[in-house]
């Protein structure tokens, strides 16, 4: 064949399979089969090949399907509804969850689909046909995220929720398959975080300390109901508080030097992108300067990427005082940078770095200009429990090496968790 009639046959096939060409199907394996579906039942997809409009139908079972996106953009996710280990069959239909483009959102058992148009039987107002270029979504309520499930005897399980009830919960775990348990064995469902479970199946407990560094917050937020006590040199005591989800309040006493109030506010930008912000506000016990109380204060914003056991965090904020009568903004603002890597299941390294505009000289290095920036940085080793962290670690300053502290200043603290917490 000439080369001509070689890139007119190839550009033909191209053409016809283009046009032909409306649906993607993912399998379990991660193969992917660009075809045309023809039919799907309640256990298997038929399709043509999209290189093959003329050719064979083929089958293949819903069990070994991912998902299927259409050409309209609508995503079917499929989860596993048959086989078992050993505890019955796990054959139990999962609730779907359709939204529709202009906003309707459905929940209730999938009757049928087709390529055109999908049956649903509504928890509430009963069976709809809906057609597929109405629909955004359609995806199980329970099985795109993996959660832990711990028994009332101790066992955990780890996998995807296919179907959860008054009398039973289906769970579809990667190497048992689906299992189906009986409601009242099972203790408690949580959403499995991020780093949980090692690459060797050890399951960690959640980092009950991501909140916070040393001294500084990261953007993670208390969820509603779970608060912390945190003591730093055993002096310093501090409790904070989620009061929603997004928002929490707190305070503390400076040893006998003073107390202050804070709050922080927080939100997820996406899984591993969040930013917060907030106020924190003190005043001393006692007079400084002669007879005038010190009050002090600071607003803030900051930056965390990453998850709750490896995640660096950047922000910014601009401090006050009040030590004579007059509320004074800082002429310049205060800068931090904050890491944390969890090493092991009950270890993690810590480091808090601040860069703050001093005025004057405050350590005697010879600096003549009226104010300049000063860096302030720590190291700190954190061992955890379920409900609880213990920091051992040093604070330093350039300041402080030039006089011979080569490792800096001793810092210890602990946090210990209370409320609706969770360990996980």
């Amino acid at each position: 064949m000439k080369a001509k009639e070689i890139i007119l046959s190839i550009g033909a096939t191209l053409l016809v399979t283009t046009s032909f060409a409306q649906d993607t199907i993912v399998k379990k394996n991660n193969e992917t089969i660009v075809a045309k579906i023809t039919e799907i039942s309640q256990s298997e997809i038929k399709y043509k090949r999209a290189d093959l409009p003329d050719g064979p139908a083929y089958v293949v079972p819903k069990s070994e399907i991912l998902r299927i996106k259409y050409l309209n953009g609508t995503v079917d996710e499929f989860v596993a509804q048959t086989t078992s280990s050993g505890n019955g069959n796990a054959s139990a239909k999962p609730d779907y969850i359709l939204i529709m483009v202009d906003g309707t959102q459905l929940k209730g058992k999938l009757v049928s689909e087709t390529n055109s148009e999908v049956v649903l039987l509504d928890n509430n107002i009963g069976q709809k046909t809906i057609s597929r270029k109405k629909i955004k979504s359609l995806k199980p309520e329970h099985g795109n995220v993996t959660q832990i499930v711990t028994l009332v005897d101790g066992s955990i399980l780890s996998g995807k929720i296919v179907k959860r009830d008054d009398s039973v919960l289906v769970i579809e775990t990667k190497d048992l398959g689906v299992i189906t348990l009986p409601a009242y064995k099972v203790k408690e469902v949580r959403e499995l975080e991020e780093g949980k479970i090692t690459e060797e199946g050890t399951i960690w407990f959640k980092n009950p300390n991501s909140t916070r560094y040393l001294f500084a917050p990261s953007a993670f937020c208390l969820k509603k109901g779970e608060g912390y006590y945190q003591n730093i040199y055993g002096a310093g005591n501090a409790f904070n508080f989620g009061v929603t989800d997004r928002i929490s309040v707190g305070g503390g006493l400076v040893g006998p030097l003073g107390a202050y109030i804070n709050t922080k506010v927080g939100y997820s930008i996406s899984k591993d992108v969040h930013v917060a912000g907030g106020v924190l506000l003190g005043n001393s016990f006692f007079p400084f300067n002669g007879n005038n109380i010190l009050g002090v204060g600071i607003g803030f914003g900051v930056l965390t990427v990453g998850n709750y056991d490896h995640n660096i965090t950047v922000g910014a904020g601009y401090g006050l005082d009040n030590s004579d009568g007059t509320t004074r903004w800082q002429d310049k603002p205060v800068f931090v940078a904050n890491g944390m890597a969890r090493v092991g299941k009950k270890f993690a390294l810590v480091t808090e770095n601040w860069v703050i505009n001093m005025k004057g000289d405050p350590f005697g290095r010879g600096i003549t200009k009226a104010s300049h920036y000063e860096t302030f940085f720590s190291y700190a080793f954190r061992y955890m429990g379920p409900r609880s962290t213990l920091d051992a670690g040093f604070l330093n300053t350039p300041a402080l090496i030039e006089n011979g502290w080569l490792i800096g200043i001793p810092y210890i603290g602990f946090v210990i968790r209370f409320g609706k917490y969770k360990d996980e």
